[in-house]
């Protein structure tokens, strides 16, 4: 859970709870960090930093990094890579974390070959399926492993986070083996609900369902 608080020494300290809504932004404002520390920016207003972010405003911005600490300069806005620091130091994103991988068909293929995740300190380490075919096949930079081995290789590695690119019918076997093995946080890409235990932190991204609700405003 990402709790944030300013210490004596005016750093961010993980402990008091920040609110849902903020959680949600804060990769957002960290990107767009990124993008300004690329092109060497040194200091951005509140109004310059959402500048590129729909539906945020700047008292929004203003108000998620006073959770944070005083980090504004009266006159001159953020310290870019200060507050960058600052929010990767908050989200752990100072040191990669390792990642596994169930489900290497379309969606996992392509998380595998074309979606550079460094920036975001994150590194897939494992990749699992219970496909004959694709199991010792090599996609981007792994070899594709038996879904039979998942727990014990995930263990070995001491992964805490995994993603599940599954079919709905056999999502909830995977999410049981994945506690089973120590991991404590799923992305999960199936469409369907997982039943975990409460240490089990699950993002549930069901592309489907989010189509339908989008209906709801057309």
């Amino acid at each position: 859970m990402v709790r944030a608080v300013k210490s004596t020494e005016g750093r961010i300290e993980k402990e008091t709870e920040l609110p849902k809504e903020t959680r949600g932004r804060l990769p957002l404002y960290l990107r767009q960090l990124e993008e300004l520390c690329e092109c060497g920016r040194t200091w951005v207003t509140s109004e310059q930093l959402v500048e590129d972010l729909p539906g945020i405003s700047p008292y929004i911005l203003r108000k998620d990094l006073s959770y944070l600490g005083d980090y504004g300069t009266k006159g001159r806005g953020y310290n870019v890579p200060l507050l960058l620091d600052e929010l990767k130091d908050l989200l752990n994103l100072q040191s990669s974390r390792k990642v596994a991988l169930v489900g290497v068909g379309d969606v996992g293929s392509t998380l595998l070959e074309g979606t550079n995740l460094d920036p975001w300190g994150v590194e897939i380490t494992l990749a699992f399926d219970r496909n004959p075919e694709i199991i010792g096949t090599k996609v981007g930079d792994l070899r594709v492993k038996p879904a039979g081995e998942m727990v014990e290789a995930i263990r070995e590695q001491d992964i805490k986070i995994a993603i599940m690119a599954v079919p709905a019918s056999g999502a909830q076997e995977i999410a049981d083996k994945l506690a089973s093995a120590g991991i404590r946080g799923i992305v999960n890409l199936a469409p369907v609900l997982l039943d975990l235990p409460e240490e089990v932190k699950v993002f549930q991204m069901d592309i489907t369902s989010k189509l339908v609700e989008l209906g709801c405003y057309l």
